[in-house]
């Protein structure tokens, strides 16, 4: 489901340069082959650009107060933000999307900080950790080509709007694909929404670890955030109840589970020995409008325009 897009207009970055041609397809199944052909782009530190000066923004929202505890913490989240290496087309991107979707750039910052949280709870600074994090500020950037009323809608969507939301992952992943190969980014990019196959696109195998943690971060941070379709956020323990939920559903990894709920604890201990309690006590809004996009029939979506099939 929705792993196969036919672009029904030209797709630019935020230079106004086309990387997808209208009537192109894109496929889940040809992304590796076109990011084993992407150019090597150089590529420049976020110590060095604008982004250096926003970290602390999600480091100081009050949900997030329980995962960044302490000044060592907050060094190590940092050092890992701090040492992600972009094209400069990347940080571009960025900062369109700091313009155009202050709401969306909040979230990529958050998502890259708990993501690396996630990580140093469980195993400190391992030197892949500046990938996971760039994976965790990027995974989103398909959104970027979605309508501005769609990204602000307030009530359950329709059809078509519910197909061109399902495409971000894909055009998302196209895009990064073409500039940074097969990078963590792409795959974090294209499975962030899988959810044991529960989600969308549909995957021929289950992501690696490091995506899945983007996604349970992408999670965590998106219901503690403050969205149009929402009365009010998730509180931290609210919004982890709904994903140990959803891991005991079976439509999230459990053990990445653990280790976001590890961190919120102050990461004592052995994170695969986590017990998940049963009690339900977070606060959760009182209206929540969000569309849950699953079981459309038909793998190919026509972005845009309302049509599916094989």
């Amino acid at each position: 489901m929705y792993d196969r897009l036919a672009l029904p207009r030209d797709l630019a970055d935020a230079d106004g340069i086309v990387f997808g041609k209208r009537g192109l397809v894109i496929s889940v199944r040809g992304l590796k082959e076109m990011a084993l052909a992407a150019p090597l782009a150089p590529r420049r530190a976020l110590s060095e650009t604008f982004l250096a000066g926003d970290l602390h923004i999600p480091l100081a929202d009050l949900p997030f107060r329980y995962l960044f505890r302490g000044t060592q913490v907050l060094s190590a989240v940092a050092r890992a933000l701090l040492a992600v290496r972009l094209p400069d087309a990347l940080f571009e991107e960025l900062s369109a999307l700091k313009t155009s979707d202050p709401v969306r750039y909040r979230h990529a910052l958050a998502t890259a900080a708990v993501a690396s949280r996630m990580i140093i709870a469980a195993v400190g600074e391992p030197p892949a950790l500046p990938e996971v994090a760039a994976a965790g500020l990027l995974h989103d950037l398909g959104m970027r080509h979605l309508s501005s009323s769609l990204l602000c809608a307030t009530g359950r969507l329709d059809r078509q709007q519910t197909m061109d939301v399902a495409a971000h992952p894909l055009l998302g992943a196209f895009y990064l694909a073409g500039l940074l190969g097969w990078h963590p980014a792409v795959e974090a990019t294209l499975t962030h929404h899988w959810q044991r196959g529960h989600g969308y696109p549909s995957l021929p195998r289950p992501p690696a670890r490091a995506a899945q943690v983007v996604g349970v971060a992408s999670a965590f941070t998106a219901l503690t955030q403050a969205r149009s379709y929402r009365s009010e956020p998730f509180d931290a323990r609210g919004a982890a109840d709904v994903l140990v939920g959803e891991a005991q559903a079976g439509r999230i990894d459990l053990a990445t589970v653990r280790l976001l709920v590890h961190a919120l604890r102050g990461a004592q201990g052995n994170p695969r020995e986590v017990r998940l309690g049963r009690a339900r006590p977070g606060h959760a809004p009182a209206v929540n409008q969000h569309t849950v996009i699953a079981g459309f029939p038909g793998c190919e979506v026509a972005f845009g325009l309302g049509q599916s099939g094989r």
